[in-house]
């Protein structure tokens, strides 16, 4: 996904977004950004969250993910959209956010940055891995 959408800004925002289950039983939704200008790269940032919220009613929810494989991209496409309307408003989420620890955080970055970054323009199947 990128932004903006107008072809006369000089700047260009490239989002990736992965998903991982840790043996912990927790799903982290990882984003990786980077910032374009004038068509050269400028910086990138990681951003990260549980797929699970506790909601300021009290009300916790959680996406499943389903079985879309990568060389189906109706179904991906699908499953991607069907979580990103899922997740709540920032405002209906209960304070303090849950985030992911230093630990999962570092986990699944070291695995983005040893297994996807390199080719995060390429469609790729689930990889299981029992490290």
């Amino acid at each position: 996904m990128t932004g903006p959408a107008d072809n006369e800004s000089e700047w260009e925002n490239k989002f990736y977004w992965s998903f991982y289950e840790l043996s912990n039983g927790n799903i982290i939704n990882l984003q990786h950004i980077e910032n374009w200008k004038n068509n050269k790269f400028v910086d990138a940032d990681f951003e990260d969250s549980y797929t699970k919220y506790e909601l300021k009613n009290g009300e916790i929810i959680s996406y499943e993910f389903g079985n879309a494989k990568a060389n189906d991209i109706d179904a991906m496409s699908k499953e991607f959209f069907d979580w990103f309307e899922f997740s709540p408003p920032y405002k209906d989420i209960k304070r303090p956010i849950l985030r992911p620890s230093i630990e999962e955080r570092k986990c699944v970055i070291e695995f983005y940055k040893k297994h996807i970054i390199y080719r995060k323009d390429q469609k790729t199947s689930t990889v299981h891995l029992n490290e």
